[in-house]
């Protein structure tokens, strides 16, 4: 007999970070107190629990979650049938397991029934059969989240998706093993039974099935034996708790045995058999041998369009098969004892209420709590009047308010409360007339959001909140900003575009919204309507967010905040040091600080420069530069805006020295500004399409160059030194030309000027006037351009003068160098090709001092 496997004992594994888990009913104190807590001491901080909705329903009412919305995400999930598939998913940074059994989560389930359950390790990034097959899991749990959510708030599904992020190792096409196969029945797709024998070939000598639970027609049955007319059908059950109606006894050609001691080792009882397995021997002798969570059932194993249950199950083929059945007591289950008459009355008295959940009366759900406000589906409140609604606290008291007045948005129901109502409250339920009619889980957003932080994510925050301290980790933040932003060892999977996921239900059907590259998919870009977000990681979206798109994160107040020392609360305890005591930073720490600084700045400035050259000698796509240059800028600007602000940055010293910005500035301009005339660049975008030029990450990278700009003191300088060098001469030309080219970055972009003024102001906003003169130059440019007929011509160019071409609509904007002739050349921002060459009869020109 094969040895027990002990759930729990795999779930205290290390190596995982999140984890999914599905049953059809649950304990839910058992998940809280047990499960829940040996996966979070074993760090796996996010966690998801699936379950069926009726018996969510029951479960709020009988026994109701604590923890749910705040410390996991708990979601009910509503089929024609039942939701029964026994899934645990985890996943970490390079290792996986997938876990298909007939076990629910109770203790039962984890403990004392006998149950067969499939354990699945994927080891490596390279563990190809493993990653197809979790792939496969994936995609049903994806179908599930689409399909049989509906009502539930986008949050709530989109934390579910965020387990898929933390496995890099899920993605590409891996060759799935020809000896294992998933079986996955729902409603609307092929049924079980389907999936089964197509994997069948040839006749089938015997059949044996074990389960707990069989559909009053016996439908499954009949339909096994219709189908493949073995030469042999036995049945094996336990006799004192199967459900199973008496008059299967009469069925011709089915033997019906005792279970014994199937799925029982050699030390233990023989607890309620809970297991469910179908094993076919064929007369070539191939076998095929599935175990999961179907029961032998029509519901289970006959899912049709318009019913059926979710169900799971795992299929092993040909030697696998039989070895795997043998171990566990399947085969040649015909031996065992045939049941006794005695069996059968014992059978005819059992209960016969199955599996199904009792029916509560009262509706059930997910509500989000954002801030002050409370949503949840509309459709909740149909037939309903004048409810009466009461938070409810995690030891079952009540709390704010008793009556509020419901406000609608799109299709969901608001509430509106107090924030410290919100935050003590686990659920809301609603009342008519004094009787419990609405019961909802609270779903809380920012709370379950911190939960799925990955461990790269949760050490950028910590760096990036120590910054404000007295002992900012410039070290960790760079290894943050090196992993985020350079690591290119991460698995791509085109196919599933990264989304804003809002808190509103959708009604459209969404893909994951994992992908752990930085490589932009341009194709599902040119799906997507303006000033969308790029695809990229969830590490670097979370970066974006605490330092654009949230603003920043030492604004965060749901944050745990930090000492002077950097350290959290927890962190404190046991400190000797006087916690009122001020402590001032010596001028050499301050001066180390500084030193440690600016080598880490260099560093990542070393880095994005090489990156910007190595497009320029088509390298790299401009694609991933455009991302990490992003990365980059945003970081820098988070630095600057420390300067002034944190105690360890002495009075006028900077975080990131001039020189670094000034390199970083001129290798940008130099590189990704203009390229040839079919390569794509910062101001001409046409290979990657109108879409991809009108992304909202593109126009806040636009915007952050222009506070380099701006930082780094560039303007247009128009005065003519007495005896100018011709290196002072070029390089004043550059720098005005650099001018020109940020006008053109604007044009009448709102996204780039809002993005470069929140940058610019907030370090002073006296300094927006810089941001006005570059606007009002953008404007200057494009009125010229339409007038370009009424300017002189080309053969009056002087150095310094504003080149127009006549009949190119989409030309850039260029510096005059010089005039020979009938020649005119112009300033390119091109460190390989400085200059450009064009005839003086297509150019018009205009004096820079005028325009």
């Amino acid at each position: 007999m094969l040895n027990k496997i002990s759930l729990i004992d795999e779930l205290k594994k290390g190596g995982y970070e999140a984890s999914l888990i599905t049953t059809y009913n649950a304990y839910l104190p058992f998940y809280e107190e047990v499960v829940l807590r040996r996966l979070v001491n074993a760090g796996v901080r996010h966690n998801a629990l699936l379950m069926d909705a009726q018996q969510y329903a029951a479960s709020l009412i009988s026994n109701p979650p604590r923890l749910a919305g705040r410390q996991y995400t708990l979601l009910p999930v509503s089929v024609p049938g039942a939701f029964h598939p026994k899934l645990i998913f985890l996943t970490g940074k390079s290792k996986g397991a997938i876990v298909v059994g007939s076990h629910n989560m109770t203790l039962a389930g984890f403990g004392f029934n006998r149950e067969i359950t499939n354990l699945v390790h994927i080891r490596e990034k390279d563990d190809a059969a493993g990653i197809a097959l979790a792939q496969e899991v994936w995609a049903e749990i994806e179908f599930w989240l689409n399909d049989f959510t509906a009502g539930i708030p986008d949050h709530v599904r989109s934390m579910i998706r965020r387990v898929r992020e933390f496995a890099p190792w899920l993605g590409g096409s891996p060759r799935s093993d020809p000896k294992i196969k998933l079986l996955a029945g729902r409603p609307g797709g092929a049924s079980l039974w389907q999936q089964f024998t197509g994997l069948l070939e040839g006749k089938t000598s015997q059949f044996a099935i074990g389960g707990a639970f069989f559909d009053q027609e016996l439908t499954f049955l009949k339909r096994v034996k219709k189908d493949l007319q073995p030469g042999r059908m036995t049945v094996a059950v336990d006799p004192e708790t199967v459900q199973m109606p008496a008059q299967a006894q009469v069925l011709e050609g089915i033997s019906f045995v005792q279970a014994g001691r199937i799925g029982c080792d050699e030390k233990s009882d023989e607890p309620y058999l809970h297991a469910k397995f179908v094993l076919a021997e064929q007369n070539e002798g191939a076998a095929v041998f599935a175990s999961g969570s179907a029961n032998p059932s029509r519901p289970a194993w006959l899912a049709d369009d318009a019913g059926g249950n979710v169900e799971l199950m795992l299929a092993r083929i040909g030697d696998d098969a039989l070895k795997a059945a043998n171990l566990l007591g399947c085969v040649n289950i015909h031996t065992l004892l045939t049941l006794t008459q005695k069996d059968w009355e014992e059978i005819s008295i059992n209960q016969t209420q199955g599996e199904n959940a009792p029916a509560t009366g009262i509706r059930s759900g997910v509500a989000l709590a954002e801030a002050t406000r409370i949503l949840f589906d509309l459709d909740l409140l149909k037939g309903f009047r004048d409810l009466t609604f009461a938070m409810i606290a995690a030891d079952g008291s009540a709390t704010g308010n008793s009556s509020v007045d419901v406000t609608v948005e799109d299709r969901f129901a608001v509430l509106e409360f107090t924030t410290s109502d919100i935050e003590k409250a686990v659920a809301l339920q609603g009342f008519d007339a004094n009787k419990l009619v609405l019961n909802l889980i609270l779903h809380h957003a920012g709370m379950v959001e911190e939960q799925g932080r990955s461990g790269t994510q949760r050490r950028l925050r910590d760096a990036l909140a120590s910054l404000d301290t007295d002992s900012p980790d410039i070290s960790l933040l760079i290894q943050c900003i090196d992993k985020i932003v350079f690591d290119e060892d991460g698995q791509t999977d085109p196919g599933q575009p990264a989304k804003r996921v809002g808190s509103r239900n959708s009604q459209q059907q969404t893909k994951p919204d994992s992908v752990v590259t930085l490589e932009i998919d341009v194709s599902e870009m040119r799906r997507r309507g303006k000033k969308q977000r790029l695809n990229h990681s969830s590490d670097f979206a979370y970066l974006l967010d605490a330092l654009i798109y949230h603003l920043r994160l030492h604004e965060d107040k749901s944050r745990e905040e930090l000492d002077r020392f950097g350290r959290t609360e927890e962190e404190q305890i046991g400190a000797d040091d006087d916690p009122d005591a001020e402590v001032a930073l010596t001028p050499d720490k301050q001066a180390e600080l500084l030193i440690a600084c600016h080598s880490k700045v260099r560093t990542v400035v070393n880095r994005m420069i090489s990156q910007l050259r190595a497009y320029a000698d088509g390298r790299v796509p401009l694609t991933k530069i455009f991302i990490r240059l992003l990365g980059v800028l945003a970081v820098l600007r988070e630095l600057r805006s420390c300067d002034g602000r944190a105690a360890w940055i002495e009075k006028g010293k900077t975080a990131v020295p001039k020189d670094q910005r000034l390199r970083l500035l001129e290798a940008i301009m130099l590189n990704i500004f203009e390229r040839e005339p079919s390569t794509s660049s910062l101001l001409s975008l046409e290979a990657l399409g109108e879409e991809f030029s009108e992304s909202d990450d593109v126009a806040r990278l636009k915007g952050l160059l222009l506070w380099l700009a701006w930082d780094c003191g560039l303007t247009l300088n128009l005065h003519k030194p007495f005896r100018e060098s011709p290196e002072a001469w070029d390089q004043r030309l550059k720098q005005n030309a650099m001018i020109v080219a940020l006008a053109q970055v604007i044009l009448s972009d709102e996204t780039v000027i809002d993005e470069a003024r929140q940058s610019i102001g907030s370090f002073t906003t006296g300094e927006l006037d810089w941001l006005r003169d570059i606007r009002q130059l953008a404007d200057r440019f494009a009125t010229l351009r339409l007038n370009a007929g009424a300017l002189r011509q080309g053969a009056s160019a002087e150095a310094g003068d504003v080149a127009f071409h006549k009949t190119a609509e989409d030309w850039i904007v260029r510096i005059v160098a010089g005039r020979n002739g009938g020649k005119v050349s112009l300033v390119a921002l091109n460190e390989n090709k400085p200059r450009l060459t064009y005839l003086a009869e297509h150019l018009a020109v205009a004096s820079l001092s005028s325009v």
